[in-house]
């Protein structure tokens, strides 16, 4: 036992001296990725050989920690894609990680999973925000949504789904159930995120922006029931609001959503 123990300080030693020697060093270790559940070139570069990666900036910018990490939103915001790794993951985009965010889409709301999302991810693309239920009597918009959403998500169209049990707890399931009911009924694909509040005491504060005239003066103000509809242009700017009972594929709703993707 002794001479087993002396054999790893001895080895211990030698690693040390030889780190010394060398003059390197990492920008993480692999027991941080091991702890974080991700791969050790996830965000280890050997500092002076490589960039470092847009990964490693967030990790050690947030206290060594991926537990609010969203890997697309921070590669578009580094200008990389999101599967690139080592030196063809070091940021393009020389402000980041300062890049600036549209206000309306600077908010972290997890997915339908569980999982942590930044709405700045979806900065580019026209946005359809809706908070939903599935036992309200407008519950079948789900179908009109996903085709809109199928007709022009490759226009830049994405719909965002919002549970929320606030209007005559109309959505009283659970996330998998949720999800469940969404999948098997309507089909849906578009994105579908954690049941939230969407008014009064624990609202979501992405939907506190979205409602409070302060931060968005020309459509604010109270969500007046399930399936209620806000219009984000590519800017990031809340550029429509549609009323909760209209159908998303009524004309006048797809006009705005042409125009919006329209824009430049």
């Amino acid at each position: 036992m002794l001479k087993q123990l002396l054999m790893r300080a001895a080895l211990t030693l030698a690693a040390a001296t030889a780190f010394l020697a060398t003059g390197t060093s990492a920008s993480a270790k692999p027991e941080y990725a091991k702890k974080e559940n991700q791969k050790c070139n996830y965000c280890h570069l050997a500092t002076g050989k490589n960039p470092r990666n847009f990964r490693g900036i967030y990790y050690k910018l947030n206290n060594l920690s991926f537990a609010s990490f969203d890997n697309v939103a921070e590669a578009k915001l580094a200008g990389v894609k999101p599967d690139a790794v080592g030196s063809a993951a070091a940021p393009t985009n020389t402000v980041y990680p300062n890049a600036k965010i549209a206000p309306a889409l600077n908010f972290i709301v997890k997915d339908i999973l569980g999982n942590p999302v930044k709405l700045s991810r979806y900065e580019g693309s026209v946005v359809l925000v809706v908070n939903v239920a599935s036992k309200c009597g407008n519950t079948p918009q789900y179908k009109s949504l996903e085709a809109l959403y199928e007709k022009y998500k490759d226009k830049g169209l994405v719909v965002l789904g919002f549970p929320a049990n606030d209007f005559n707890a109309q959505e009283p399931g659970t996330d998998k159930e949720i999800k469940e009911f969404c999948e098997l009924t309507y089909k849906v694909a578009f994105p579908m995120f954690s049941k939230i509040t969407v008014k009064g005491e624990g609202m979501a504060p992405f939907y506190k922006f979205l409602t409070d005239k302060a931060t968005d003066p020309k459509f604010g103000g109270p969500i007046e029931w399930n399936f209620a509809k806000f219009i984000i242009g590519r800017n990031g700017e809340v550029v429509g609001r549609v009323k909760a009972g209209t159908d998303p594929l009524t004309p006048a709703v797809v006009a705005q959503i042409e125009k919006a993707l329209a824009e430049k």
